[in-house]
């Protein structure tokens, strides 16, 4: 896993999947998908429209344009946003 620290709020940590995920997609959508994580890691409440709770799980999902980053909350000392997918939508719920 790869910790980012977002600053004040969460810290990030990357799976090694997510982070292939992240490879594979243009710069472009790259940049914004890394911007809106670190913006949730430092306020959830500024994007709490555009996350919600997976049914019958644990993780979360958070759209970003035509993609969807999966994540979850880990609670322990400090408060751990884990990335474990970045897919496009049509890809994503199959």
């Amino acid at each position: 896993m790869v910790d980012m620290n977002a600053g004040k709020g969460m810290t990030i940590e990357w799976v090694p999947k997510a982070i292939r995920d992240m490879r594979r997609l243009a710069a472009q959508d790259r940049e914004r998908i890394i911007a809106k994580v670190e913006q949730y890691a430092r306020d959830p409440a500024s994007l709490a429209n555009q996350v919600i709770t997976l049914t019958g799980s644990e993780y979360r999902r958070m759209r970003v344009g035509d993609y969807r980053v999966i994540f979850g909350i880990e609670y322990n000392k400090t408060t751990v946003m884990v990335v474990l997918r970045v897919r496009h939508r049509r890809e994503v719920y199959g």
